[in-house]
């Protein structure tokens, strides 16, 4: 609608004023000739002349009051659409009225309305899209230092604390050929000695801990590898492992996956007082599968997790931050299993 083709309200207006200017005049002249050719008075004829002019204007005026009345209705109508447009309701339109001047501006306000919406929500995805960049960007920038604190630690204080050892075994074994230290001494150095191998297991655990070398250089079978059979190790476990190098995904997920498998170890370590695991990471047709079991004391699923059971409530949020999906499924003396699936399209690399 192009308000130059239509009939506008001012020339509504202007038509009912014309016909109304322009009639009454003649009703009251056409009255009084009626009105004396029927014989009638001149006063008489005449004031039926004027009545039937006066009948006219006011069917005008009430004419004139419809029309602009109509008009108010549809202006405050278009006044309530845009305080709720104010509030929040991008969805609120209006139905169009008679296609006059007014109504042309109705089409116009949905028409922006229809617009702003549209602005609105392409605004809205692209806060969203900017949120999970920025999440993304902090993620990568955690990852990104604890690799660099990874790197630090192991080729300056883990280098140094295996020198110390290295060389304080040299100077015990020199000392006891000398056969010139008392006992006392001897022991000290062997306390030294002893002191020095712990610090350095430590510090490759905490290097563990933070993101093995072999994470970045070699990918996850390898860290998986490392990480497990230290583990098993330390806690005096059988280990069998099925774990398939090839499967490599995106940094995020690998990281993942990998401290997926470090919570869970640490949860059977204080918890399930097993004495054998199985770890396998492969490749399935929904993406990658890395599935740790126990066979340890186990527990009731269906009773809910504690409050303080932070260990596997924090195994599924790592499942589902990467858009992956996280069983756990266990029974009271019949051990523990958790399998968790992370999909291709999250950063699959071959």
């Amino acid at each position: 609608m192009t308000h130059e083709r239509i009939f506008g309200l001012q020339w509504r207006l202007t038509a009912v004023c014309l016909v109304a200017g322009i009639c009454s005049p003649a009703l009251v002249a056409g009255g009084y000739l009626v009105g004396t050719a029927l014989g009638l008075s001149p006063s008489t004829a005449l004031a039926a002349g004027s009545a039937a002019g006066v009948i006219l204007g006011l069917a005008a005026a009430a004419a004139c009051f419809i029309i602009a009345r109509s008009v108010k209705l549809r202006l405050w109508e278009a006044g309530r659409m845009a305080g709720l447009i104010a509030r929040g309701n991008l969805r609120a339109r209006l139905r169009p009225g008679p296609p006059d001047e007014v109504g042309w501006l109705e089409e116009r306000l949905n028409l922006m309305a229809g617009h702003l919406e549209t602005a609105v929500g392409q605004l809205r995805h692209l806060a969203e899209e900017n949120r999970l960049l920025a999440e993304e960007a902090g993620r990568g920038a955690t990852l990104e230092e604890r690799a660099r604190l990874a790197r630090d630690l192991h080729d300056t204080v883990n280098q140094q604390l295996f020198a110390l050892a290295m060389r304080l075994a040299a100077i015990r074994r020199r000392l006891e050929e000398s056969e010139k230290i008392a006992a006392a001494e001897l022991q000290e150095l062997e306390a030294l000695e002893t002191l020095a191998r712990q610090a350095h297991s430590q510090t490759r655990e905490l290097i563990m801990q933070l993101r093995p070398v072999s994470l970045e250089q070699q990918g996850l079978g390898a860290a998986l590898h490392e990480y497990v059979a230290g583990t098993a190790s330390r806690e005096g476990w059988e280990a069998e492992l099925d774990i398939d190098r090839s499967a490599r995904p995106g940094a995020q997920a690998e990281e993942c996956l990998f401290r997926i498998a470090q919570e869970a170890l640490n949860n059977t370590a204080k918890h399930a007082r097993a004495g054998r695991i199985r770890v396998k990471l492969a490749r399935v047709s929904e993406g990658i599968l890395l599935s740790i079991k126990d066979d340890g004391t186990g527990f009731n699923p269906h009773a809910g997790f504690r409050p303080t059971a932070v260990g596997l409530r924090g195994i599924r949020e790592r499942a589902a931050a990467v858009g992956g999906l996280c069983r756990i499924e266990s029974a009271p003396g019949r051990g523990t299993e958790i399998t968790v699936i992370v999909p291709m399209e999250t950063g699959e690399a071959n």
